[in-house]
């Protein structure tokens, strides 16, 4: 019988799966892990921010606070109203320490905090707004910010996740790169909670400033028709609601509690 060379059928050292298959299986294994890994960092930041001193938050923030940026010549004006607006709230807010606001220039509609108390709010949020309140429910909501310590929140969980993927791989930026599709997704629908918190702490301070709770919906209204035109799936991965979504919950909330709309004030150009 001659001699016929051939593999054996069976070989534990080659894997019969498809390749395609086995990165499937590690991806969305290693994603699972991303998200569990951004749970469990996230309830022990929480835990300590929640715990924080007020002494020790203005330490900390003395450290992290970036200077305020410099204001464009022509729009300290608009700036100086919007200071007077935020001045105005703060005992509503229970605020005692001062709160800076900044306008920036920018054709998008957006405002957010930094550490150091400071508000940035974009220029181009002022065409979506046409009333004082309108305003100042904007305004109200990042001072909510303020006050659920949010941005120490946010900061706290980046840092950790990045110090963690730097251990554990010895290349945090790399490692954070590949797993931030995963930990975007853990992370979005967490902060979508924190903006709905923070929209109905506006509602309070609004009420308390003007009697009444008219404009709080205004600037949402104003962004509502582009908002309606992103995929019904982007919102999902989005860190905030969508503007239909946050109209219906303050209408709901301003039912619930029993709050009125009144007269608003014209907003000073």
């Amino acid at each position: 019988m001659k001699y016929q060379p051939a593999l054996p059928e069976h070989n534990d050292n080659i894997s019969h799966e498809h390749p395609l298959k086995d990165f499937v299986l590690i991806l969305v294994g290693l994603s699972l892990a991303v998200l569990a890994l951004v749970w469990a960092i996230g309830l022990a930041v929480d835990l300590v921010v929640d715990k924080m001193s007020p002494e020790t938050e203005a330490k900390l923030t003395r450290l992290i606070a970036p200077a305020p940026p410099a204001t464009e010549p022509e729009l300290k004006p608009q700036e100086a109203r919007l200071q007077a607006l935020v001045d105005g709230m703060r005992a509503c807010a229970g605020m005692r320490e001062p709160v800076t606001v900044r306008l920036a220039e920018s054709k998008e509609a957006n405002a957010f905090v930094v550490p150091g108390g400071t508000v940035i709010v974009h220029s181009g949020l002022l065409e979506h707004v046409r009333s004082e309140n309108g305003m100042s429910f904007v305004l109200a909501h990042e001072l909510a910010h303020l006050i659920h310590r949010d941005h120490l929140r946010g900061l706290g969980r980046g840092l950790v996740i990045i110090a963690a993927a730097t251990v554990l791989t010895g290349d945090g930026s790399w490692t954070a790169s590949v797993l931030a599709p995963a930990q975007h997704l853990g992370e979005a629908h967490y902060s979508r909670g924190r903006e709905s918190g923070a929209d109905a702490r506006a509602l309070q301070i609004l009420q308390c400033r003007y009697g009444h709770v008219g404009g709080a919906t205004e600037f949402f209204e104003s962004l509502r028709k582009k908002d309606d035109e992103t995929p019904a799936f982007a919102h999902y991965l989005a860190s905030h609601p969508s503007m239909g979504a946050r109209i219906e919950a303050l209408k709901t909330a301003i039912r619930q509690a029993g709050l009125q709309a009144g007269e608003v004030r014209p907003m000073q150009r």
